[in-house]
Order: structure tokens, then C-alpha cells, then sequence
């Protein structure tokens, strides 16, 4: 999500949450106002519960439902009115992404999807198309990512035909000006000398290449690379994906939902359906292969990264997994790993797991951000912790703890009309069944502790992970190759 998105979305919580604010403010004035040395005087001497010992009743929340239509030309269409403000806004996935590119064309989807935006349309130059936002307060982005194309509309009521206008003529008829092409490739390449900037990202990065070593997940893209795209091939590749009947659409906010069914007939007038379904993206090995990797850099810090496929999010399990990543290190100070390295031996500022399950194939693992000197003893822990846990050292407050926490996310995800639309066509374009969201809290509830000791003994494998090691092993405590053969990876530098 984009900084501006995020911006707009917190505006809009702020103005539907005015009313509570002033009355959160009023109560708040009200509490101090009786904080006299009197009051406080009174208060000590009652003995307060502790917050830990407090009970709730759990949430009871309901999914807002929204209306699926599908017009003639087979653009699907999410529908989800709300009238407290007066603003609509649009979200549209594209079935494409970077795994489609072809290997002598890495990085194109990336462009195309910017110059679809800032390269103007058929009609419109890119100066006027910008004047045109800016004139009427109206936000278009696009943007394509591995497996998925986005686009959005955020547009105040008054100004919907407008916004509409623009927003399918920027999906339709982009003109990819030469300009505009020009100024996108250097970004890009400027970025490509500028990626080892910072050691997370070099870190991560690598760690995903080796894990998607031969897939296209790892593939990246090169200056010399970039340099060769053309104007054309980002024609040719939006010419490929952008067809009605390969997009799902969700729109919420402020408007009738028959009017806009009527506009969209209108607007995708002509718009030529695929002539080919695009097919299903390339599936991963799924297949860790072991290895230990460094990375030499002077710095007085080492970064730690272990990991390897995983549960799919369309299997049996990904509930049950999705509760054990929680527990290892997914959220919060109470998770295994942060309790055990960061707050008992203080070894790490940051330390935690990482889990996204995908469709038909997901990725786990840790990482660890400690003191260069205690590199060996952060790998020996995280090993450990996870070994503790693969032989059933989970405590039923945990499990409890990580459930509620969970289910309190899974709520708090829909806090607008906006997000609810977006999870719904996110649901559709994956295959996910359609009641999906609705059992998602009965889902979570049912995994029991055999569930998740199960899923640890059979899916956590430490012993058979990559292992990536970025730092300065002249400061290390030990050897890395304690933990067996060390490849080096010499990082491209610019």
C-alpha cells in the first residue's frame, strides 16, 4: 500500500471517528478533573486488578456483505455502498505480475505499470492528465507486483463521472509517453545502483533468490537490463493483461449501486475480452534445499535469516501453522523467540518469524538482528527455540493468547468498507472459497494444542533450512561453519 493510500485511509478513520474522539477527549477531561491529591489519596488504598487478570466477553463481529456483479464483458465487480462520507473509492486486481515476464524482459511489469499512470492516455497528455487529478482532488495509482496487478480510484462523490472517466482510460488507452518511459527506466535503474544501500534489504533479497533459485520469483532486475526495455514491450505486456474479463473489481463508498453498474456498462463499452485465459502463475518446488550463506559487510551487527517453503494458504493446516508462526515470533513480546533472546538475554533489538502462506505454496522462517559478537549464540537459540517447540513445549496461556490475538487482527482488518471490498476480491482472484472470511474466526477457534504440536513436529525442520548470515565474521564468536559448509555471496556493487 502506498503512502498516499495510507494517508487517505487514516483520514477518512478520523472522520468517521469524530463523534467517539470528542466524547474519548470529554471522558478524559472528566478523569483528570477528579485526579485531585484527595481522590488519588482514596484510590491508592483500593487494591486494582492487574490488566492481565481482566475478562471480556469475546468480540461478536459480523463481515459486511457486499454485491457481486458481473458485467457483460465479464468484468467482475464487487459493490459495497457506504454513505457516511462522500467518497468512493476503487480497487481493481489485474491477473498478471513480474512471474509472467519474460527472461529477457525482467522488470518490465514494474514499468508498465508506472508509465500506465504518469505516461498519459490517448486522449490526454500526461500534463493534462495530472492537472485533471490534481484540479479535482482525485488519486489514481497502479502498480504490479510478483503475482498481481493493482490499480485504484479515490474520488470525492461530486466528482465521480470524473474520476471514472479518468481511471478507465487510464486502464484502457495508457499512452506510455517516450518521455515518460524515459524518466521511469532511469528511476529504476538509479534504485538498482542504490539496493545494497541498505543490509535488511540486501539480506532478505538474497535469501528470497536462493529460496526461488530457478523460479522467477527470483529473478531481478539488471541495469543493462532495464536499459534494453522498450516503449513496446510495455505495450505489448499491457496489451496482454488489461482485458475486462481479467480484472476483479471492488468499489465502496458514497453511491447507488445500479447508477454505477450503468456507468461501468458505459465506460467498458468495447472493451475486448482475453483472447486466451492467462494461465495459473508457475508453482514453487516447494522443496527447501539446505544451505548456509554469508555475506561480508564491516558492520558491527550481523543479520540472521532462516527460512524455507512452508503451508500453502489453501491447505488443511495453514490455520493451525498460521497460530504456531504467532507463537514462535509473529507478533509481540510474548512470542518465543522475542522473550527468549531479546527480553531475557538481550541479544537482539529485533527478533521475531515471518509466515505468508501462498496458493499452493507458502514460506517460514526467523530472523535475528544482534551484536556481531553473539552471531553464533543467536543462530545456537533460534535453533533451539524452535527445536523446544517441534517437541511440544507449548503452554495452553500461549496457544490463548495467540487465538485471541489473532481473531482481534482478523477483525480490526475491516475497518472500512474500503478494506472489506479489497479482502473479498483478494479472495475471488485467488480461489479461496467464498466463505472463507465468514469461517475464518470458527477456523482459528477449532485448531487445538495437538493441532499445533502436530503442524510443529511435521513443518518445522531448522536442521534442513537456508541459513543467511549477513556481517562481519571477523567479530564473530565462532566460526559460521559450526553449522556446516559456508557459501560466500559476492554482492553486485555500483
Amino acid at each position: 500500500m502506498t503512502t498516499a493510500t495510507k494517508v487517505r485511509r487514516l483520514s477518512k478513520n478520523w472522520l468517521k471517528m469524530g463523534l467517539a474522539t470528542l466524547c474519548l477527549l470529554y471522558l478524559a477531561a472528566c478523569t483528570l478533573a477528579t485526579s485531585s491529591p484527595t481522590s488519588r489519596a482514596l484510590t491508592s488504598s483500593v487494591a486494582l486488578p492487574s490488566p492481565r487478570s481482566l475478562r471480556y466477553p469475546p468480540l461478536q463481529f459480523n463481515i459486511p456483505k457486499a454485491e457481486r456483479r458481473q458485467l457483460k464483458n465479464g468484468l467482475i465487480i464487487y459493490l459495497l455502498p457506504d454513505h457516511e462520507i462522500p467518497i468512493v473509492d476503487v480497487t481493481a486486481l489485474i491477473r498478471t505480475g513480474s512471474v509472467y515476464e519474460l527472461p529477457d524482459q525482467i522488470g518490465v511489469a514494474q514499468l508498465t505499470a508506472e508509465v500506465m499512470r504518469t505516461g498519459g492516455t490517448s486522449s490526454m497528455s500526461a500534463e493534462k492528465l495530472d492537472e485533471e487529478l490534481e484540479f479535482h482532488s482525485i488519486h489514481i495509482n497502479t502498480t504490479i507486483d510478483r503475482e498481481s496487478g493493482s490499480a485504484s480510484l479515490s474520488v470525492l462523490t461530486k466528482d465521480l463521472d470524473k474520476g471514472l472517466e479518468l481511471f478507465f482510460d487510464v486502464l484502457r488507452n495508457p499512452a506510455f509517453s517516450q518521455e515518460k518511459v524515459n524518466l521511469a527506466k532511469d528511476k529504476k535503474i538509479e534504485s538498482i545502483r542504490r539496493k545494497n544501500d541498505s543490509p535488511q534489504d540486501i539480506a532478505f533479497r538474497e535469501f528470497r533468490k536462493i529460496l526461488y533459485r530457478g523460479d522467477p520469483r527470483g529473478r531481478e532486475a539488471t541495469i543493462a537490463g532495464i536499459q534494453k526495455l522498450t516503449r513496446q514491450d510495455m505495450v505489448n505486456f499491457h496489451q496482454r493483461y488489461f482485458h475486462p474479463d481479467n480484472i476483479i473489481m471492488g468499489i465502496s463508498g458514497d453511491f447507488q449501486p445500479e447508477e454505477i453498474i450503468e456507468k461501468l456498462e458505459k465506460l467498458t463499452a468495447g472493451w475486448s475480452p482475453l483472447q486466451a485465459p492467462v494461465p495459473p502463475p508457475p508453482v514453487p518446488s516447494g522443496k527447501t534445499v539446505k544451505s548456509i550463506n554469508y555475506i561480508s559487510r564491516k558492520l558491527p551487527q550481523s543479520i540472521i535469516v532462516t527460512g524455507g517453503f512452508s503451508v500453502p494458504q489453501n491447505h488443511p493446516d495453514y490455520f493451525a501453522f498460521l497460530i504456531l508462526d504467532h507463537l514462535l515470533g509473529g507478533d509481540g513480546f510474548n512470542s518465543y523467540l522475542t522473550e527468549e533472546i531479546r527480553s531475557s538475554r538481550g541479544l537482539a533489538y529485533s527478533v521475531g518469524s515471518f509466515y505468508n502462506g501462498y496458493i499452493n505454496y507458502g514460506v517460514s522462517g526467523a530472523y535475528c538482528f544482534t551484536n556481531s559478537s553473539s552471531t553464533i549464540l543467536a543462530i545456537s537459540l533460534i535453533y533451539q527455540i524452535l527445536d523446544r517447540v517441534k517437541r511440544g513445549q507449548i503452554s495452553p496461556d500461549k496457544l490463548k493468547w495467540a487465538k485471541e490475538s489473532i481473531l482481534n487482527q482478523f477483525i480490526f482488518s475491516f475497518n472500512s468498507s474500503e478494506a472489506v471490498v479489497e479482502q473479498l476480491i483478494s479472495l475471488e482472484y485467488y480461489g479461496l472459497p467464498k466463505d472463507y472470511l465468514d469461517r475464518f474466526q470458527e477456523n482459528i477457534r477449532r485448531v487445538s494444542l495437538e493441532d499445533v504440536q502436530r503442524v510443529a513436529r511435521q513443518y518445522l525442520q531448522p536442521e534442513n533450512n537456508i541459513l543467511l548470515v549477513l556481517g562481519d565474521d571477523e567479530q564473530f564468536e565462532q566460526p559460521l561453519n559450526k553449522f556446516g559448509f559456508v557459501n560466500i555471496i559476492d554482492i553486485e556493487h555500483y
